[in-house]
């Protein structure tokens, strides 16, 4: 699971936070967020994290990174959870699981989607060692198929 983990799914995260996601700043600490529907996640990696493929169903990626004194960038550990709310203001919380791997952490979780419908998203997020706590709000619209 570790190898696949590696060679599969951190490369798609890493290519897809910085390349596709949106970014808020909170003093040195990024937060990257991505909403996807999961008919695009490949089907191996939909396998082994339990993710149903659907064009109905979408998934929330969240990382937090900061500068390193070496100007690397690092990821930051922390207590997220996330709620979706639909047009007609009905909530339900995203189940979110971290993944680990070589000192990266990623936040994942996923949500039904009934289209058309614009969803907003409540991310709240306490970093692990700091203790600073972080609120991220968005929306994003899905169209019927």
């Amino acid at each position: 699971m570790k190898t696949f983990i590696r060679l599969f799914l951190l490369p798609l995260l890493m290519l897809s936070v910085p390349a596709y996601a949106e970014i808020e700043k909170f003093g040195n600490v990024d937060v990257n967020y991505n909403v996807i529907t999961t008919d695009t996640l490949s089907p191996a990696m939909a396998k082994a994290y339990g993710i149903k493929r659907s064009n109905l169903r979408g998934m929330l990626t969240i990382a937090l990174t900061q500068p390193s004194d070496g100007g690397q960038l690092k990821h930051v550990g922390a207590n997220v959870s996330a709620t979706v709310i639909n047009m007609v203001e009905q909530l339900h919380d995203i189940k979110i699981r971290s993944i680990t791997e070589g000192g990266a952490t990623y936040y994942i979780g996923d949500f039904a989607i009934a289209p058309p419908d614009r969803l907003r998203f409540v991310i709240n997020i306490t970093e692990t060692d700091a203790k600073k706590a972080y609120k991220v709000e968005f929306q994003k619209d899905f169209q019927a198929y």
